[in-house]
């Protein structure tokens, strides 16, 4: 994480209850904020909600996990719904050292 850190700010959003955003916390040791988007606003500027065709897209307009890079000028650089986040979370690094 302080590899990611040094190259961008990181910033988890999510529709989560204050008590579960606090128990993330707690439970990843996470170093960066954690906000608090219960209206989606922000998961669908970014277009990161799920969609009927999607596994488990049936649930409604929930966030699904992923990432959004914002270049200093507010440009999209790239954007990634990630149904297993875990396992692609290292492409983050190889995108924003380019």
């Amino acid at each position: 994480m302080a590899d990611l850190r040094s190259l961008a700010d990181v910033i988890a959003v999510g529709a989560d209850t204050v008590t579960s955003i606090k128990q993330m916390q707690a439970t990843t040791k996470a170093s960066f904020p954690l906000l608090r988007d219960p209206s989606l606003a922000v998961a669908k500027q970014y277009d990161m909600q799920l969609r009927g065709d999607w596994p488990m897209g049936m649930m409604g307009s929930f966030p699904e996990m992923g990432y959004v890079i914002v270049d200093e000028k507010g440009i999209i650089r790239a954007q990634r719904v990630d149904l297993n986040f875990g396992d692609h979370a290292g492409d983050i690094m190889t995108l924003l050292k380019k």
